[in-house]
């Protein structure tokens, strides 16, 4: 399941923008820091119009989305690396995650106290990202006092510290080299170890109501998705129908949901595949870009990978346009791969495998 975790630093907006996310149970909002000690978590079913034309199409009354979990953690303050605030907490979730949403606060509130003098978009992402950065070198600089690790390591983290180093904390991507120029056989250690600065980033800006008609933030230069937090949770509170025209009247053409699960997915180069074996039920899967067939059976059942024979394949839009399965296999269109096929996005996939 892909873990989505919210940061940035108190009253940005972080239990808000969760709140904005989630169906239930709903975190706790109020305008002093630390409203949030304990992590919040909630599941969230991908909005997803094809799953559901593929289930009606082949007559399937179950029907399972894709999740994906959004955590909203704790706020970070400056030194949370030696335990200021709630900093060692925050930076322990923040490893359990595969994407993070930093919210930087750009909207203007007297109501809502801010940790610094004033508001300071660039100051606010520099403090955070620093912080994730020596914590790091805090982690790299332990692992070079141990004894049993090899020569080549200690050459990779020397490396890792040098490149740490010489990122700067206020860029919208600071550690865009950190990690760079590994040899193949390098890369799955640099990946052992976790480092909270190769986490992808998907930086927000949240703004105020009056803000939300007006062009994209930008920090350093470069474009900040833009939202307005507070609406998006009013939003999220209405039935279908009326986000909808609620989105319409604001002059918006999509929720914020929808748009933060198609980042996260390009940010983390994701795809979705299809089920509907047995006609039983019909579900997606979300799969990294690039992954063959053989990884993906493994993702459904172990035995399905174990035992992989073929698999059949064919895009949902055409199989939706060719009327069902049973018309696509009259038709020729559905494809006969093995192991080594690479899913592609929006692939419907029927796994063949033997019997023992």
């Amino acid at each position: 399941m892909l873990k989505v975790g919210i940061v940035g630093l108190p009253n940005a907006g972080k239990s808000t923008l969760f709140n904005a996310l989630i169906d239930k149970p709903k975190a706790a909002v109020a305008p002093h820091p630390f409203t949030t000690i304990d992590k919040n978590i909630g599941v969230v079913n991908v909005p997803d119009e094809i799953l559901f034309q593929l289930a009606k199409l082949e007559n399937i009354s179950k029907v399972t989305p894709a999740t994906i979990t959004f955590i909203d953690i704790a706020g970070l303050i400056k030194d949370a690396h030696l335990g200021e605030g709630l900093g060692n907490q925050f930076l322990h979730h923040i490893r359990e995650v595969d994407l993070i949403l930093h919210l930087v606060r750009f909207f203007k509130d007297e109501k809502v106290a801010h940790v610094h003098v004033k508001i300071d978009p660039e100051e606010d992402l520099a403090v955070v990202n620093e912080e994730l950065m020596l914590a790091d070198l805090q982690s790299l600089e332990k692992k070079l006092k141990l004894e049993k690790i090899s020569q080549e390591e200690r050459e990779i983290i020397k490396k890792l510290i040098d490149q740490l180093n010489q990122a700067r904390p206020s860029q919208p991507n600071p550690t865009e080299a950190v990690g760079k120029g590994w040899l193949e056989s390098e890369e799955s250690y640099v990946k052992s170890l976790n480092l909270l600065s190769l986490k992808k980033q998907l930086l927000l800006a949240n703004v105020g109501e009056e803000e939300i008609q007006e062009p994209q933030k930008q920090i350093k230069g470069q474009p900040v998705l833009s939202v307005c937090c507070q609406l998006e949770a009013e939003l999220n509170d209405l039935p279908y129908v009326e986000q909808q025209q609620f989105l319409k009247d604001v002059g918006l053409e999509r929720s914020l949901k929808e748009k933060i699960i198609k980042e996260s997915y390009q940010a983390l180069d994701i795809i979705t595949f299809y089920t509907i074996a047995k006609r039983a039920e019909a579900r997606a899967w979300i799969l990294k870009k690039g992954t063959n067939a053989f990884s993906a059976a493994g993702k459904i059942h172990t035995d399905f990978a174990k035992n992989f024979v073929k698999v059949e394949a064919i895009n949902a839009q055409e199989l939706i346009g060719l009327g069902g399965w049973h018309q696509a296999h009259q038709a020729g269109k559905i494809n006969l791969h093995g192991k080594d096929y690479l899913v592609q996005n929006q692939d419907v996939l029927e796994f063949k495998v033997g019997v023992k």
